[in-house]
């Protein structure tokens, strides 16, 4: 997570990319699912190759800064068009459509709504409770759990409650619901967590959603899941779990899971924050709880729409060849794509999707219309119209144009995490062909910072490079279940 560190001095609250258009004065926004590229950096940092499933786009996204001028909006979710001319990694020449999000929720006058949390917490052995109140470098996950467990009970207060349920061998419930201001008893339940056996998450869910479903009362209902998802006991697989999820958002209970450690269940992980009302956090060190206090709370744990839809409307000639910062898996067929969730946040987020001609020189006409239907938590049905048009977009000798440097920051982390993700999946069986793709995005990157001035690509950069480095060496490839 340390990039958030290094991108927060930079952004604050305002966009760098702001040029003279309007900019919100008051949140961003950002679709759910997986919040940060944590797992990969760290395990790059280690001198591993991370697995494909370590690579998201999403998670890119909502760690930058992506915001894109327009006209004042003064709706809960604003939603803007942006519009690029690039080719992708092999050459082609495309178009790039942006969603922009955003919020004109002010800063200074947001309350956050009552607040119910059921935390699940693994105390499995595979986290390391017995190395709890160890303060070195490389706390376990369950030092980390501890830690963050107790900052976001001290965030509670009037209004909010908690609950508390652990599963190892067996599932337990050391905290029934209590009030946000019963802190003293709160701290107790915490400090007293130790280790049970073997993982059964499945059952510990099931116990926490069953308490989060009849909870009642007002405001927020959610469970937040700390654990380093590798179960090994019940339910095993992303399909069964994310079933359990999908079940639970019917019931307006949403999932906040922090993923602890360098173990992480990559896939597991993401099948259950795709759903309504998930999103998911990667911890490491101890500085990582401080920072997603300051960074993510509370926002973390407030919605502000869903079941957001993309539909696009083609020329004849255009087709969609990828979308990219979508949570889950999509039909480009359909030339509609769904996020289930928008949250509030520090940063105005984006998701991207890459339209493809028939006939290059078409491109430079190119105009496209994309309809925005979104509902809000009271379950009212809004809709937003978006074009785009290339038309005034001057082409640079690289054969790049864009309406906002927003769209150019944005179709740069597109290309280069999509990049990695196939290079990840290529290195096992074909090492040469791996190195290969890694140095195209290298390239792609260092041209893309050289043209532009982008700070915020230079540290992706460096990223970059550390990985290309460690597939020429023939690194370890991560195992997202060591043993």
């Amino acid at each position: 997570m340390k990039i958030k560190s290094w991108l927060s001095v930079v952004v604050l609250w305002a966009s760098p990319l702001a040029c003279g258009g309007l900019m919100d004065s008051g949140f961003g926004a950002t679709p759910g699912g997986v919040q940060d590229m944590g797992l990969a950096r760290e395990l790059v940092e280690n001198g591993t190759v991370p697995a494909a499933a370590c690579f998201s786009v999403e998670g890119m996204f909502s760690e930058h800064e992506l915001g894109l001028e327009g006209e004042a909006c003064e709706t809960t979710l604003c939603l803007r068009g942006g519009l690029g001319l690039a080719p992708d990694l092999d050459g082609r020449e495309m178009a790039w459509f942006q969603v922009g999000l955003s919020s004109s929720i002010d800063i200074e006058e947001f309350t956050r709504p009552p607040l119910t949390v059921v935390a699940c917490v693994d105390v499995s052995g595979s986290m390391g409770w017995s190395y709890v109140g160890d303060e070195g470098p490389d706390p376990s996950p369950a030092a980390l759990t501890h830690r963050l467990l107790g900052a976001l009970a001290a965030e509670l207060g009037e209004g909010d409650r908690l609950a508390i349920v652990t599963y190892g061998s067996d599932v337990a419930t050391p905290l029934a619901l209590t009030p946000g201001t019963e802190q003293d008893q709160i701290r107790r339940v915490i400090d007293n967590l130790g280790a049970n056996g073997s993982t059964n998450m499945e059952a510990g869910l099931i116990r926490a959603f069953e308490i989060a479903a009849g909870a009642g009362g007002e405001g927020h209902v959610r469970v937040m899941l700390f654990t380093d998802v590798q179960p090994n006991v019940g339910a095993t697989t992303a399909s069964e779990f994310e079933g359990m999820v999908a079940e639970a958002a019917e019931q307006n209970v949403g999932l906040t899971v922090f993923g602890m450690g360098l173990g992480l269940g990559q896939e597991v992980l993401d099948a259950m924050v795709h759903l309504r009302g998930g999103n998911a956090f990667s911890l490491f060190e101890y500085d990582d709880v401080a920072e997603l206090i300051s960074d993510d709370w509370p926002w973390l744990a407030c919605p502000i729409a869903h079941e957001l839809k993309v539909l696009m409307t083609l020329p004849e000639g255009f087709k969609l060849g990828q979308a990219y910062g979508f949570p889950g898996d999509h039909d480009l067929r359909e030339a509609g794509m769904e996020v289930a969730s928008v949250f509030l946040s520090k940063r105005r987020g984006a998701m991207l999707l890459r339209v493809e001609p028939e006939n290059a020189e078409a491109l430079s006409e190119l105009s496209l219309t994309g309809r925005i239907d979104f509902e809000d938590l009271a379950g009212q049905a809004h809709q937003t119209q978006l074009t785009a048009a290339a038309d005034g977009i001057s082409v640079d000798a690289r054969g790049h144009g864009y309406s906002q440097a927003a769209v150019a920051r944005t179709v740069s982390l597109a290309l280069m995490v999509d990049g990695m993700r196939r290079a990840a999946e290529r290195y096992a069986a074909n090492r040469s062909e791996a190195v290969d793709l890694m140095k195209q995005v290298v390239n792609r990157l260092a041209s893309d910072l050289g043209a532009t001035g982008d700070e915020a690509l230079e540290i992706e950069l460096r990223f970059a490079r550390d990985l290309l480095g460690l597939m020429e060496e023939g690194a370890p490839q991560g195992n997202l279940y060591p043993a």
